[in-house]
């Protein structure tokens, strides 16, 4: 059980900050929360907060993944699918864990083997690979294949 939650059960039994830290200290030793720590948890608790979880804050907006960065990670795949993470991230300037984001979430890619492809095919591509695959057993069947 974490901390935060120990907190919560314990302001609802009626118990005040310095009593939950004994019992925290008595519990974790030194790897208690801190005294004041505890009394933030005490006061956000007793103003009827359940979640120990932090509310969303208002911060700067992630602006790497953003329309024009889809569209320029896209192209440059587009162009070659041999190119890695790293690769897309040091020619774009951008973070690896955002054009990994870029590729998975936005134009729903994965990884197979050392390339990334795209997860479906289009109705126009899964014509065209019936077409090859038809092609390639024609070929092994007239043994003009090898």
């Amino acid at each position: 059980m974490n901390k935060e939650l120990t907190s919560s059960f314990s302001v609802k039994l009626g118990k005040n900050g310095r009593e939950i830290h004994q019992m925290l200290q008595q519990v974790y030793g030194k790897c208690a929360l801190k005294e004041r720590t505890v009394f933030k948890w005490v006061q956000h608790f007793q103003e009827g907060c359940e979640d120990p979880k932090d509310d969303a804050r208002s911060g700067r907006p992630c602006t790497s993944i953003g329309n024009e960065n889809i569209n320029r990670v896209c192209s440059l795949m587009l162009s070659d699918r041999r190119l890695t993470v790293r690769m897309i991230a040091e020619e774009l300037c951008l973070g690896k864990s955002s054009v990994y984001t870029i590729l998975m979430e936005h134009l729903d890619m994965k990884k197979v083997c050392a390339k990334i492809v795209p997860k479906l095919l289009t109705p126009e591509q899964n014509l065209r690979w019936k077409e090859c695959c038809t092609d390639w057993k024609t070929l092994e069947e007239s043994d003009e294949f090898l």
